[in-house]
């Protein structure tokens, strides 16, 4: 077999040293004060993160607030894959948001993790005011002053403090597994954008594909299965609807539905150069997500032990690095406007 660093890749040029600033900034015990003339609804306080409790399990750390939500951990070392999967992205699409935006434009981030999207948009766009949310409080303390962040916060509940038709865009991302009732969060969506306004969800399907062979009772099926059953289990699915979202963003008043998949090679396998160069990428951000991905669901739902778990993802590991396998994931990302109400026809344009 060959190594991890040839066949993902040995150089990640260009990658923030994102992990290197948050180590030397001070977490958790701080509060972020936004003017009170930027703040969402400033009759109710500014935004700001607390400090939370942590809550460890399988030897990781995970949120504590509303436990048991979010599967993955919130730790430095899943903090650290989260930057570089953002990266990883970032070489796959070559752009922070595909949504038309002004300049000065409000931004909502939900789920909003260690804050690295919204930090990238905000020194982007110097006039715009972006506000990230997420269960846990691990954004760093030094940040733009137009980016604020507010943890914890749950966004399956009330948005107390954010504003209804106050927003110019609200982006979700890597948040399958997370939510229990899609349409309801789309309608919530809806009801804080501003008329004319724009909602953009970024999501992986992590189902293995192969155009030359099946994939059937190999480690990385098997591992995907019984995830997507854990998932499904605890009523929170992580396997990709595309239909069902298409189906939800039309029942929540959304127009001009657009639809774009990117295809990401789980190593360097591909013959084209470029998607290569995405494999080595997306092959290093999913070699080091597997295990996350599967403490808490295999733990919790599934009750395997932790033998077991290790097993599956040693072997699912193994296969990824096969460069005969040619295994990709695809990468889905909607965009959605809100309607004024002279402009009530829906449309959905899909590259599929």
């Amino acid at each position: 077999m060959m190594s991890l660093t040839s066949i993902l890749g040995g150089s990640m040029d260009g990658i923030h040293q994102c992990s290197t600033q948050r180590s030397s900034l001070s977490r958790g015990s701080f509060l972020h004060s936004c003017d009170r003339q930027q703040c969402p609804e400033n009759n109710k306080g500014p935004l700001g993160i607390e400090k939370e409790a942590e809550h460890k399990e399988n030897n990781r750390t995970y949120h504590q607030f509303h436990r048991g939500k979010y599967m993955l951990p919130n730790d430095e070392e899943e903090q650290d894959r989260l930057d570089f999967l953002h990266n990883a992205l970032l070489q796959v699409t070559g752009r922070l948001t595909h949504v038309p935006h002004p300049t000065d434009a409000r931004v909502l981030d939900l789920g909003c993790g260690t804050g690295i999207w919204a930090i990238d948009f905000a020194e982007a766009f110097p006039d715009s005011f972006v506000v990230g949310v997420d269960l846990s409080s691990i954004q760093p303390a030094g940040h733009p002053r137009n980016c604020h962040f507010y943890a914890p916060f749950d966004f399956e509940f009330p948005w107390a403090k954010l504003g209804e038709e106050s927003w110019d865009v609200i982006r979700l991302q890597m948040c399958g597994g997370s939510v229990v009732n899609w349409p309801s969060l789309y309608r919530r969506v809806s009801a804080h954008l501003r008329p004319d306004a724009w909602f953009e969800q970024v999501d992986i399907d992590f189902e293995p594909r192969c155009e030359v062979r099946a994939l059937d009772g190999s480690a990385l099926y098997n591992w995907y299965h019984n995830l997507r059953q854990a998932t499904s289990d605890a009523a929170r699915p992580i396997s990709h609807q595309f239909h069902a979202i298409i189906d939800h963003l039309q029942n929540a008043g959304f127009t001009d539905i657009k639809h774009k998949h990117f295809v990401l090679p789980l190593n360097r396998w591909h013959s084209d150069l470029w998607m290569r160069h995405i494999g080595g990428w997306y092959g290093r951000a999913f070699f080091d997500s597997i295990e996350p991905l599967s403490l808490a669901p295999f733990r919790r739902i599934l009750n395997w032990t932790p033998d077991e778990i290790q097993h599956l993802v040693t072997d699912a590991k193994s296969e990824l690095l096969d460069p005969a396998a040619h295994t990709f994931h695809v990468l889905h990302i909607y965009i959605a406007r809100k309607p004024t109400p002279t402009s009530m026809c829906a449309s959905v344009e899909s590259d599929r």
